[in-house]
Formats: structure tokens, C-alpha cells, sequence
């Protein structure tokens, strides 16, 4: 029973994942938004939920951001911004070295000597010592992906697979072509593994190649090690430490995040992920980007989709399985705005992540110290899943919380309950607290009379981040 002799009862609640109801009549997950779940045993729970860091300018490029890197042979900050191929210094200036085409997402591959860009089917290299050129090559084609293993540039343009010259990065042998034979769709993007072997990613299908230093097209199959699955865009990839993940997925399965594996792949998307997904036609998901991001020991694969960002904290579907480690990161109140940062990397002289912005020439660190997005305040929001309370009093709620470290005066926190999981009720707000208020406690009581089940809702747009660890409520 709920009530033993009046007395009230107790229960622990989670926020890593709510519920709510879909247009086709369905339950549907809600998803955290700007939040994601940490790891740390805390007051009885396996972790805490945390406001996923700010990004706070500190640059500037040309235009909106193509895609970035850091160069380790040379021990530059490289970016294609708009129409140009710009340098980054640790200050975050902009050095113009040369004129690129198009306004799709780049391909940046180097080698000992050069740094390449493939954009708008076209291929550029630039060194400090021998300057910016456009690779004209009648035998060039027009490539769409590139990656550098064992000395060559090795290219994809949608069907052939071929590569420069071992001793001429501008030249490229008409015998030095070849196809992925594991499957006939297209081959729209390549790749490199941990143990040297390039990767031939097709619509349905993925291919390994391995350098056997043959007379024409060096690289031989890799025997046995194809699998049936595939991307459905050229940037719907991203490694992650010895994985690959991937959007795609086999002939006759919708599209979906995936992770490779030798042999196999392993789908990581909730189903709630793929009902997202599932909203686009394959061309209109097809300019997607997959990217990740190791930071503090955690790993996160991050999905621009073309009116959504999805998060997927790696480290923490490890403990509590992928339907859980899923959340939208956006950049706005009010709206659904997908979140600016696009085009990550660590900046070693810096010490720091930076990314590029999809709206404007902005460059931004990823910063802990504040929620906002180029000094904005976005939306967060969290909900549990739903409660049965029948006619039961909702008599209080308490979340642990960590108060006294916001930077400003804004932290508010709104409550509200939702009975059918897609109106909600009026909302109360609840102080998170003031600087230097170390000892104050996140509670609410009264909440009224629940008829059935109920849904608790949290949400904020603040300048501070926040964090909220065991929740427990009061009914009876």
C-alpha cells in the first residue's frame, strides 16, 4: 500500500530520462535538454544530471564554419570558414591562406608536408614552406572524402576509390583506381582504423582496405572483415577512441546511430533517437555531421541533424545502458533551435575545446564556467518518467543540489506537473540559490492531488550552470 497508518511514503525518482505522448498515439521518451548524466555515486544514486557547459567567443573566422582541425605535423589551428581556409592563433585571430569553393562540410586530412581540404569536389593543399594551390589533375575527378595512411591521400568521389602518388601529393595515376566489391552501392566516405587499415564507407555496406604496396592501386581487401551496414551521408561518421560510430545502417533498416565493430555493428540509438531520425528523408539527412568530444574522461558523440542536436554520453550508457544516454542540445529559449557549436577540437595551446559557429563567423570555447551560448541564456529542461499516485498528495518534493557556486542571481528553477504528457500545469518556481549560498535546500511541498499517474518537470534559462543529484518525493 501507499499509506501505513497515515504515515507519508518516500521514493527516489530519476531525471535521466521522462515520458510523454506522441501525435501517433504513442508513449514517447523526453529526452533531457542541455543536460546530460555524470557518474558519481551521490546521496544513495548512481550519479547526477549536469548542464552541459556554455560556449563563450573568443574569435573570429570569415564566415559560417565548414570544418576545422588541429594539425599536429605543423602545430597550427586550421578552419575553413565560408570561402576561405583560415589559420587560428591561440587568441583566436584569423589568417587567410587561401580560396576555397562551395559551402558544403570539408574533408581535412594531412600528411608530413601538406594539410588538404576537399571541398565542392575539389582538392587544395597548403604548406607553410610551399603556400596554397588548387590540385588540378586532369585523372582527379571530383573527390568527396579523403583521409592520409601510409604516405598516400586516399580519396573517395561516390564510386571509385584511388590515391596520390607515393612521391607526389599532386598527382594522381589513371591505374591507380579501384572499387569496393563487397557490396555495389556507392562508396560516399572513407576512413582510417586504430591499426592502420583504410575504411570504404558505402550507402549499406563498409569495406577495409589494407596497404600491400601493389604495382597500381596499393591496397588490397581485407578478407572477412566487411559488414553489412553503411553511412547515409559523407560526415555521418565520427571515431570515438577504437570505435567508429555511424549513422546509417543496413539495406532494409531505417536509418540509425551505429557503432562498428570487426565484422559487426551494434546499434546504439533509443528508440526515441530513431523516431527523430526517422522524421527526415535520406537526402535530407544526408548533409548531417557526426562528431565526438573526450573531455574529463568522458566520451560524447554529438549528431547535428538538420533541425536537431542529439547527445550521446558514451561513459554513461556503459553504466546504465544507451536508452538512457541520449539528450537534445539546443540554442535557444523559447524555440527548438539546434545548438550552435559545430566542428570541435581540442586547442593544446589553449587547453580547451573549440568549435565554430553555424550562424554566424564566431569561434567559441566550450566553457564550464557559464550556461550561456554567446553570452545568451538557452532553455534547459528535465523530466522524470511518469508516477502512479492514485489519488494520493503529492506532498513535496527535495532534489540534492550543489547551490552556492552560481556566478549571478538568476537561478530559477521552474516546476510544473503534466496528467497527460502534453499540457502542463501553472508553473511554481523554486530559488536554486544566491552566490555564496552554500546551505540552501531545493524543496518544494504541496504540490496538490494527484488523480492517476503525474509527470514532474524541470526547467530553467540561466546564466549559471546547475546540477541536480538525488530527488526524492513525499506522498501519501
Amino acid at each position: 500500500c501507499y499509506v501505513c497508518g497515515g504515515r507519508l511514503m518516500e521514493a527516489q525518482i530519476t531525471f535521466l530520462k521522462g515520458d510523454k505522448m506522441g501525435i501517433e498515439t504513442d508513449y514517447r521518451d523526453s529526452l533531457p535538454v542541455n543536460m546530460s548524466g555524470i557518474v558519481r555515486p551521490m546521496f544513495g544514486a548512481q550519479g547526477y544530471m549536469l548542464m552541459q557547459p556554455g560556449l563563450t567567443e573568443y574569435g573570429n573566422g570569415i564566415g559560417i564554419d565548414r570544418g576545422g582541425l588541429w594539425n599536429e605535423r605543423f602545430q597550427e589551428h586550421y578552419r575553413v570558414s565560408a570561402n576561405s581556409l583560415i589559420q587560428v592563433n591561440q587568441n583566436g585571430n584569423a589568417i587567410e591562406l587561401g580560396t576555397i569553393s562551395g559551402l558544403d562540410t570539408v574533408s581535412m586530412p594531412y600528411s608530413f608536408n601538406t594539410q588538404a581540404v576537399i571541398a565542392d569536389g575539389n582538392y587544395y593543399l597548403y604548406s607553410p614552406s610551399g603556400g596554397f594551390s588548387q590540385v588540378t589533375d586532369p585523372e582527379l575527378g571530383n573527390p568527396i572524402d579523403c583521409v592520409w595512411i601510409d604516405g598516400y591521400y586516399f580519396f573517395t568521389d561516390g564510386e571509385f576509390l584511388f590515391h596520390t602518388n607515393l612521391n607526389d601529393e599532386t598527382a594522381i595515376d589513371p591505374l591507380k583506381f579501384a572499387t569496393a566489391e563487397f557490396s555495389p552501392d556507392p562508396t560516399i566516405g572513407v576512413g582510417k582504423t586504430t591499426d592502420n587499415k583504410a575504411i570504404a564507407f558505402g550507402r549499406y555496406s563498409t569495406e577495409y582496405f589494407i596497404n600491400q604496396s601493389n604495382p597500381n592501386f596499393a591496397f588490397t581487401r581485407a578478407g572477412g572483415r566487411a559488414i553489412k551496414s553503411g553511412i547515409v551521408g559523407t560526415h555521418c561518421k565520427a571515431e570515438m577512441g577504437d570505435i567508429w560510430y555511424v549513422m546509417g545502417g543496413r539495406k532494409e533498416e531505417a536509418v540509425s546511430i551505429n557503432a562498428l565493430g570487426v565484422g559487426s555493428y551494434t546499434k546504439v540509438s533509443s528508440r526515441e533517437v530513431d523516431k527523430i531520425i526517422g522524421q527526415y528523408s535520406e537526402a535530407e539527412l544526408a548533409p548531417s555531421i557526426l562528431e565526438a568530444r573526450v573531455e574529463d574522461s568522458y566520451s560524447y558523440l554529438i549528431v547535428h541533424l538538420p533541425n536537431e542536436t542529439l547527445l550521446f554520453n558514451e561513459t554513461l550508457a556503459k553504466v546504465v545502458g544507451n536508452e538512457q544516454a541520449w539528450s537534445i542540445l539546443k540554442s535557444d529559449v523559447e524555440g527548438d533551435l539546434p545548438w550552435r557549436g559545430i566542428h570541435g577540437l581540442f586547442e593544446p595551446r589553449r587547453g580547451e575545446w573549440v568549435y565554430g559557429d553555424k550562424r554566424s563567423n564566431k569561434l567559441a570555447i566550450l566553457d564550464e564556467s557559464v550556461a550561456t551560448h554567446f553570452d545568451e541564456i538557452v532553455e534547459w529542461v528535465l523530466n522524470t518518467p511518469y508516477l502512479f499516485l492514485e489519488q494520493l498528495s503529492l506532498d513535496a518534493i527535495e532534489i540534492e543540489t550543489i547551490p552556492g557556486f552560481t556566478g549571478t542571481s538568476d537561478a530559477t528553477v521552474f516546476l510544473s506537473l503534466t496528467y497527460n504528457g502534453v499540457t502542463h500545469g501553472t508553473e511554481v518556481t523554486i530559488l536554486y540559490g544566491l552566490p555564496s549560498q552554500y546551505e540552501k535546500r531545493f524543496v518544494k511541498r504541496r504540490l496538490g492531488y494527484i488523480r492517476d499517474w503525474v509527470s514532474i518537470k524541470l526547467r530553467g534559462a540561466n546564466r549559471s550552470r546547475m546540477a541536480f543529484s538525488r530527488a526524492m518525493i513525499e506522498y501519501g
